[in-house]
């Protein structure tokens, strides 16, 4: 027995439903970047919340596991944050 085939409306939801998945994607980057461009950015005072930095050095150790990151830029980056902690 031969095997149906797949009608175009199922084919047009499923590529809709992975434009919007992929959209969505994009869209909690882009909310995680803003955050942490806010995260770094000094105080009226001239202080940066640890709280903040905190959230980038767990960044930038996510983005190194999942390859985002070079170890280089990595310890670059970590070594500036720790420089801001330690302010």
């Amino acid at each position: 027995m031969a095997k149906s085939r797949s009608t175009f409306g199922k084919i047009q939801r499923e590529q809709d439903k992975r434009s919007r998945a992929k959209e969505k994607q994009e869209r909690r980057e882009e909310r995680k970047e803003e955050a942490l461009e806010r995260a770094t950015e000094p105080e009226a005072n001239g202080q940066v919340d640890e709280s903040k930095i905190l959230l980038e050095l767990a960044k930038i150790h996510e983005d190194l596991s999942e390859g985002r990151m070079s170890f280089e830029d990595f310890e670059e980056r970590q070594e500036e944050l720790r420089s801001q902690l330690m302010g």
